[in-house]
């Protein structure tokens, strides 16, 4: 006769703990400067006698091949009906070559041309000599997986060892042995990741200077590749999680005697090739295929992004 204990489930608590130490990792290391560098090179403003000097130069409006373009309040358009322009609804905006424009708002779109070269080629720089290796290296993240082992224990003592009344026990030092070695590959995935990032940023701001994108525009490019980067961030934490918590969790059970286990799905949204397992018994030393393409095969939780759980079985 079979019967099911309850899984063991890790709280998401791990998985936001090792998502928030990566994030802040890419945030200090390679972002924060590069936008710091940005804030201080936009504070260094020239004298204006014009609104749409100052405009110009705060970056609140562009002017590109002819057009002026950007947040256009009252006042500036007041000034620019002075200078007799005319609003263009098909454009958004003001056209006038640099030519016919005031020599004090022709010099304000040359500087404002300078200073965004200048502070372009600051930040190609900045990135040029970003070096996030010892960083990296005192990145603790062994101790979050420490803490997701003793939640196992924990738990694996509650729904197996009390009703088997089989005690398995792993040393500290074999559970710092497996954390330090799940933390150092987790390093590689995010310096693999921080490589492709700093050559993908450097790109951005390269294309952005060559396709005349503004000072804001290029700042708002730089964030969403952070966006990019925290998305990261919390798939790596929760992958790796879950794959420490898949493979620690299927040596205790066996160590226990527990073979075999039902597959369960965590909600609706499951892929088909995994929604196709549920509620099936599999074995751990023989996981079924997740990925009827590419025919891998995997235990709960080790397949990326999985969010099922094997519901151990044993033998009574």
């Amino acid at each position: 006769m079979q019967k099911q204990l309850q899984p063991i489930r890790i709280s998401p608590k791990f998985d936001e703990e090792l998502e928030k130490k990566i994030s802040a990792f890419f945030s200090k290391n390679i972002f924060a400067p590069i936008l710091q560098g940005m804030q201080a090179s936009k504070k260094t403003l020239f004298n204006s006698k014009t609104t749409i000097e100052s405009a110009i130069k705060s970056g609140k409006i562009q002017f590109a091949d002819g057009i002026f373009k950007g947040d256009f309040n009252a006042t500036l358009t007041k000034e620019f009906r002075k200078l007799g322009l005319k609003f263009d609804k098909k454009i958004l905006g003001y056209r006038k070559e640099l030519i016919n424009l005031p020599i004090p708002v022709q010099i304000a779109v040359a500087q404002t041309e300078s200073a965004y070269v200048a502070m372009a080629e600051n930040i190609i720089k900045s990135i040029g000599s970003i070096n996030y290796d010892k960083a990296l290296e005192e990145l603790n993240l062994a101790s979050t997986f420490d803490k997701t082992i003793n939640g196992i224990d924990k738990d694996f003592t509650k729904t197996v060892s009390q009703i088997l009344g089989i005690k398995v026990d792993i040393t500290e030092d074999q559970k710092k042995i497996i954390a330090e070695e799940f933390s150092e590959n987790l390093k590689l995935y995010v310096k693999e990741f921080a490589d492709d990032q700093v050559l993908l940023l450097r790109q951005d701001v390269e294309k952005a200077v060559f396709s005349g994108i503004r000072a804001e525009q290029l700042q708002k490019t730089i964030i969403d590749r952070f966006g990019v980067s925290e998305s990261k961030a919390k798939f790596l934490a929760k992958q790796e999680i879950s794959l420490l918590t898949s493979k620690y969790k299927q040596a205790k059970y066996e160590d226990a005697g527990v073979r075999k286990y039902k597959w369960s799905i965590s909600n609706v949204r499951t892929r088909p090739d995994h929604k196709a397992l549920n509620g099936k018994v599999f074995s751990f030393d023989d996981p079924p295929i997740t990925n009827q393409a590419k025919g891998t095969r995997n235990n709960p939780g080790e397949d990326y992004g999985c969010n099922c759980v094997a519901i151990p079985i044993v033998e009574v």
